[in-house]
């Protein structure tokens, strides 16, 4: 059963609270075990508030290993899809583990074309979660059978954009393993452009141990990953790299072209015996209507080349391939350019890959003819320091490695990745070879038996540098915040101070968003206060950056159950906002319910009924903003509630439930 995405489309199927089968129909009884069915309007959580601060608002699906809730942030008026764990595998460490390995994956991944993990836990009663993004929006997948197939121009842009999401997954080691157009979510803004997001990195795809697990799962008829889109190897149960996302960004980009997946057989294991043995139909065959560039057709077909070896090497090619075809047909105006703007437009031509013999005879060629000097001597460049010696030498063993895992020779694998961990650890490079190398000892004892305690040591040095690594991220954004608040010379240095620091913002939030997700929440307030107190000196104390970096710190305090100075931020935030009603009137309303809330919580009455009751009065006059109102009336309805004023707490929440109900083109009358 594949895993429930953050997608927000509520499900509707009936399903089973014991094994967690869906069913339509009449059904009333689960077929499998006899348990009574649930429907999702029904599930007990619905109404309820989780974690302390997520109210359970509805489900939007339900997998095999977890359950998926569409949920509110109750004091920052966020909406989110809350991931949890079933409560069967409460018990099950490997489940357990496997749970808490995607939260960190996926939380460590901050780029804007990959969904976004807030937060992280286990409730009281020992059930894991994790909080992302709930995105609303049209999957590629639905698009496709919507519209048959997308044209090249419109095709472009999103391709690059998935290619920017999977280059930097894969540079923090992270393989997707089930890309296909139903985990790509496409969110248009408003202005005409298409915003792509990449979702569902699902629970064993970011095992370290999970090439052993999918070779165990081949031989039982279950595989990891969606055949319309797996690799050869992935159907194979190989050990798998970037590239075999790769091979499923090529089927992905013909089915979105033709209209037709490559390929497709009557079963499961036909269509995967397809991807290892047979040649896909040419495009121009499959789809005749479709005018697609020869060049877009061949980069397609080549990255589903059957050998990894023959395709694109990463993600990054196949991203400024794609810029360099959309600037030839687009030039560098137009509305289908917009998206590719930053990216180089340069065609990058197939990688030669040689050899580790071949790399050994030319090492050894080089230091015959003198150039052994060079490759031992030289310091490598400042941002990767090492000789060229030293760098070559790690390459090979690692390669050794790989192969000597392939051949399930795990001792000879060790002490290769031992050597090449010794030699990573020369290299100036901030510890990426050092991580990769551990990565893969950590495939390798996960493949191991009896070498779970050094599977554990493995991924817990991983985890250690990748909070180095946002650590050393973090100095040096106060570095660039202290010398922002260094005196100014002059009114020009005045100016350029203040558009640097405006400029900063996004890149500070997201170094913050990094350090909540890894419950660093001491350095992101030191961060935040820094950066608070500089932004209100340089842009003053009504730019509306300040109000966002308010109430990013109100969640940070929150965070750490520090709630007295959270009002403070809340106020300050809600009185700028309010200055800049007439630019933005529901960020406006939306931070006064959040400051309401908060009252709520802290069961100030009074405060919070004169909140909300500014808020609603706000609210009403807004149009196109009815989820707005409604939250202000469900906020409101609870006050009443709460306070004992029943009739008029049913009246609001009645109000809100026409509201919901009304279609989308009724509520700006």
């Amino acid at each position: 059963m594949p895993e429930p995405s953050a997608l927000g489309t509520e499900s509707d199927k009936k399903y089973c609270p014991k094994c967690y089968g869906q069913f339509e129909g009449s059904l009333n009884v689960c077929p499998d075990d006899g348990t009574q069915l649930r429907h999702p309007k029904n599930d007990p959580l619905i109404g309820k508030v989780f974690a302390d601060r997520y109210e359970i608002q509805s489900v939007l699906g339900v997998g095999g290993m977890s359950i998926v809730y569409k949920a509110k942030h109750r004091l920052m008026n966020r909406s989110v899809a809350i991931k949890m764990l079933h409560k069967s595998f409460k018990e099950d460490i490997q489940a357990l583990e496997r749970f808490k390995l995607e939260a960190e994956a996926a939380s460590s991944l901050s780029h804007q074309n990959v969904i976004t993990v807030y937060d992280f836990g286990v409730t009281p009663d020992g059930e894991p979660f994790f909080v992302m993004d709930c995105l609303e929006g049209e999957s590629l997948h639905e698009l496709i059978q919507r519209k048959g197939r997308l044209g090249y121009e419109r095709a472009l842009p999103v391709f690059i954009q998935i290619c920017d999401g999977l280059d930097a997954a894969h540079k923090k080691g992270i393989v997707h393993r089930d890309l296909k157009p139903a985990n790509v979510v496409l969110i248009t803004p408003g202005d005409g452009t298409e915003f792509v997001k990449l979702v569902d990195f699902g629970i064993a795809k970011m095992l370290p141990q999970a090439g052993r697990e999918q070779q165990n799962l081949t031989r039982t008829g279950e595989v990891f990953g969606s055949p319309i889109c797996m690799s050869p190897e992935q159907c194979l149960g190989k050990p798998l790299d970037g590239r075999t996302d790769i091979y499923a960004l090529g089927c992905l980009m013909y089915e979105t072209l033709t209209g037709t997946p490559p390929f497709m057989g009557d079963s499961f294991l036909v269509t995967m015996n397809k991807h290892v043995g047979e040649a896909p139909k040419a495009m121009r065959q499959v789809a005749p209507e479709a005018t697609i560039p020869p060049e877009l057709e061949e980069l397609v077909l080549r990255c589903m080349a059957k050998s990894p070896d023959d395709r694109c090497q990463s993600a990054g090619e196949v991203g400024e391939i794609l810029a360099g075809i959309a600037m030839k047909h687009f030039g560098s105006s137009g509305r289908h350019a917009s998206n590719i703007s930053t990216r180089r437009a340069v065609i990058t031509h197939a990688r030669f890959k040689p050899s580790v013999s071949l790399i050994v005879a030319v090492v050894v060629a080089s230091l015959l003819i003198g150039g052994g000097c060079f490759c031992t001597f030289w310091p490598g460049p400042v941002d990767d320091s090492g000789s060229p010696l030293n760098k070559i030498g790690w390459q090979i063993l690692m390669s050794d490695a790989h192969t000597a895992i392939q051949d399930q020779n795990f001792v000879s694998a060790e002490s290769k990745l031992q050597a090449a961990e010794s030699r990573a650890r020369t290299f100036g490079d901030n510890q990426n070879r050092l991580e990769q190398t551990l990565r893969i000892k950590a495939e390798l004892y996960g493949q191991w038996d009896g070498h779970a305690e050094d599977l554990e040591k493995t991924n817990n040095e991983i985890v250690a540098i990748q909070v180095d690594r946002l650590r050393r991220e973090l100095q040096i954004q106060l570095k660039l915040l202290d010398s922002l608040s260094q005196p100014t010379t002059s009114a020009v240095h005045e100016s350029s101070t203040r558009l640097i620091a405006e400029a900063q913002i996004p890149s500070i939030l997201s170094t913050s968003d990094k350090l909540y997700g890894r419950a660093l929440y001491s350095e992101q307030e030191q961060l935040l206060r820094k950066t608070f107190d500089v932004e209100k000196k340089l842009l003053g104390s009504e730019s509306v950056s300040v109000a966002k970096l308010a109430t990013k710190l109100s969640e940070c305090l929150i965070a750490q159950r520090t709630f007295v100075p959270v009002r403070p931020f809340l106020v300050d935030a809600c009185r700028i906002y309010k200055h800049h009603l007439s630019e933005n009137p529901a960020q406006y309303v939306q931070t006064l319910s959040q400051l309401a809330q908060f009252d709520l919580d802290q069961s100030d009455f009074k405060a919070a009924e004169s909140e909300l009751a500014e808020a609603l009065l706000v609210a009403r006059k807004l149009l196109g903003h009815r989820d707005t109102l409604v939250l202000c009336l469900r906020s409101y309805s609870d006050l009443l509630r709460q306070t004992n004023r029943k009739e008029e707490s049913q009246r609001l929440l009645q109000e809100a439930d026409v509201l919901e109900k009304l279609p989308k083109r009724a509520e700006s009358k």
